[in-house]
């Protein structure tokens, strides 16, 4: 047998072998190369960019100023809509996880076969600041109660907002909010668009109603759908209902005390705000080249429209308009820190928007929303991790659509605390983006069996679950086995909606 030299001594035989490299590449679930989850995952990018980039198109432009230009007929018909105010338009509808309003019903809707991207535009129809009004909070629901006094700024701000008057706030409340702030949200307005300004996130919607194609032949309606998800009744009825009940209920006088003040009643805000925008859209006309409204329909506390753009190519793109009070301050027990450090050059202040749950007493409330410290957060998150958390809301998308999971913004939340407990240098290398996607969808599979996930902003309270997890649990442990097939199906339906093809209804307004 030769001889052969291994390292200074001679070694009779066959060198020995080499060294094992240990695996750390592939998924120990599936199975799948974590490289070919990688490659799948830029590839969903580079197609979804065309809705998600930082560039949009001049159809997504249009569309968008046609949102602002409704905005502002609205204020033509009802001044207590505001002139100016600043909206803050999301990337991803509210189905999506964009807000959190709990397990409540959002409608069929579903990205792909029904639409082809999707935005959440919160719009202030209320701002709170130093003069008065005392904002009171449950520490044990997150719900908030707004009271309003007789007189603001010298206007009888009851007699304003009758129709949207609630019962006094039952019992009072533990705490109320105080603020570590008194800059007026109206000091941060931009002129961008008159007659509103809006803020548009700077990275990235649902339906049961098929996309159709049309033929643009005879005369169409610019609104074919107008439907109120929170009442059977038709749209005029509904109207009248509300103010009728409003009118019923005794408004109580300016001398009493601050728990006898009849309070802001979302559901009542949310069916006002419903009521005119439906009016204004049943009075468009169509103009050659311009978006058409096709469909808008309440759900829980907002209103969703589609709209059709004119391209080529064409899309349908929704909207989730959601009416909001501006809340200048901070919460107490409301952390102003996060792994990012602190956000000081964002303004201190929140939301207020309405909530999809009921509390134990069978009235609803406000939800403190943080949306404009979530999108300063996102803004500083490593875009390979941003490109996980993407390719897992992609792959949850079909698993919640049509039903009341309040999965998607969980996803958004463990988005933030992966953040803080992972090493940014890990985060921010391009090649652990499929590691990343399968640690978010792991670790929400976790949290549903769990049944709980602390609040990211607020100390010490959780995030609802919702009902029924069971049934997503058993979706997301079949998608795990095999995740490179659904993100191939993930990847071929961008491409689809990319591509758009002649979206210009909805089919006849079934539901």
């Amino acid at each position: 047998m030769a001889s052969a030299v291994w390292g200074s001594a001679p070694w009779w035989g066959p060198p020995p072998p080499a060294p094992a490299r240990p695996l750390t590449d592939i998924d120990f679930c599936s199975g799948a190369q974590l490289q070919e989850l990688t490659q799948l995952i830029q590839e969903l990018g580079v197609q979804e960019s065309w809705s998600d980039g930082p560039n949009p198109g001049p159809d997504l432009l249009r569309a968008k100023n046609f949102v602002f230009s409704l905005l502002g007929l609205v204020h033509r018909r009802d001044p207590r809509f505001p002139p100016q105010a600043e909206l803050l338009l999301l990337r991803g509808g509210i189905r999506e996880g964009s807000l959190d309003l709990g397990p409540a019903p959002l409608g069929p809707y579903a990205r792909g076969p029904h639409y082809d991207a999707g935005f959440t535009l919160l719009v202030p129809v209320f701002s709170v600041d130093d003069t008065g009004q005392e904002l009171q909070l449950d520490v044990e629901s997150c719900y908030a109660w707004l009271c309003l006094p007789e007189l603001m700024h010298g206007i009888s701000v009851r007699e304003a907002w009758q129709d949207c008057l609630g019962p006094p706030v039952p019992g009072g409340r533990d705490s109320s909010h105080r603020t570590e702030s008194e800059e007026s949200p109206k000091d941060q307005q931009s002129s961008v668009h008159p007659p509103h300004s809006y803020v548009t996130e700077s990275e990235p919607l649902v339906s049961s109603f098929e996309k159709s194609p049309s033929n643009g032949s005879g005369p169409e309606s610019p609104l074919q759908d107008v439907t109120d998800r929170g009442f059977p009744a038709p749209l005029k009825k509904m109207n009248g209902d509300v103010t009728k009940a409003a009118v019923d209920s005794p408004v109580p006088q300016p001398s009493e005390a601050l728990e006898a003040w009849p309070t802001l009643c979302p559901a009542k805000v949310a069916a006002w705000f419903f009521a005119m925008l439906a009016e204004v859209a049943e009075s468009l006309y169509p103009v050659p080249g311009a978006p058409r409204l096709v469909h808008a329909a309440r759900h829980a506390g907002f209103t969703t429209i589609l709209l059709a753009t004119p391209g080529p190519p064409r899309h349908l793109l929704l909207f989730d308009l959601i009416p909001v009070v501006s809340v200048a301050g901070w919460p107490e027990r409301a952390r102003s820190h996060s792994w990012a450090g602190p956000l000081a050059s964002e303004p201190s202040s929140f939301y207020l928007v309405p909530s999809g749950r009921i509390d134990r007493r069978g009235a609803s409330g406000w939800q403190l929303c943080f949306a404009r410290q979530e999108l300063a957060l996102k803004a500083r998150i490593p875009a390979p991790l941003l490109q996980a958390h993407a390719a897992a809301q992609a792959l949850l998308r079909p698993l919640v659509a049509g039903t009341r999971a309040a999965a998607p913004y969980l996803l958004r939340t463990l988005l933030y605390w992966a953040c803080e407990r992972l090493p940014a240098l890990y985060l921010a290398r391009p090649e652990n983006a499929g590691a990343c996607c399968l640690g978010l969808l792991d670790e929400l599979s976790r949290v549903l069996e769990t049944g709980t996930l602390p609040h990211y902003f607020l100390s010490g309270q959780k995030l609802c679950v919702g009902d029924g997890p069971a049934a997503l649990l058993f979706a997301l442990a079949r998608l795990r086995g095999d995740p490179v097939r659904a993100l191939c199906a993930a990847v071929e339906e961008a491409k689809a909606a990319r591509k758009g093809g002649g979206l210009a209804g909805v089919g006849g307004g079934a539901h």
